[in-house]
């Protein structure tokens, strides 16, 4: 489990974010991750002139995939996530 900790600590905000934004384009198998992923786009569009949300967005996401890291379905959806480029 420590590795895929360290896996999420090493995926770079700039990819979080492209998820969050294009979250339409691919198919979730862990609903939790279907739903903090919108919520987050929201939040980001709600809070645009805020240029600390985006880090905000990116450590929510983090602590989502670290806390379900046991979950096979968001094991899958990592695999997603880091195969973007």
């Amino acid at each position: 489990m420590t590795k895929i900790v360290e896996t999420i600590d090493n995926i770079p905000n700039e990819r979080l974010l492209y998820v969050i934004n294009n979250a339409n384009d691919y198919k979730w198998n862990f609903l939790a991750v279907q739903v903090i992923l919108t919520r987050l786009k929201m939040k980001i569009l709600m809070f645009e002139d805020d240029n600390s949300i985006q880090a905000i967005c990116c450590d929510e996401l983090r602590n989502l995939l670290k806390k379900s890291s046991y979950v096979p379905n968001l094991i899958e959806d990592l695999k997603q996530i880091i195969s973007i480029n």
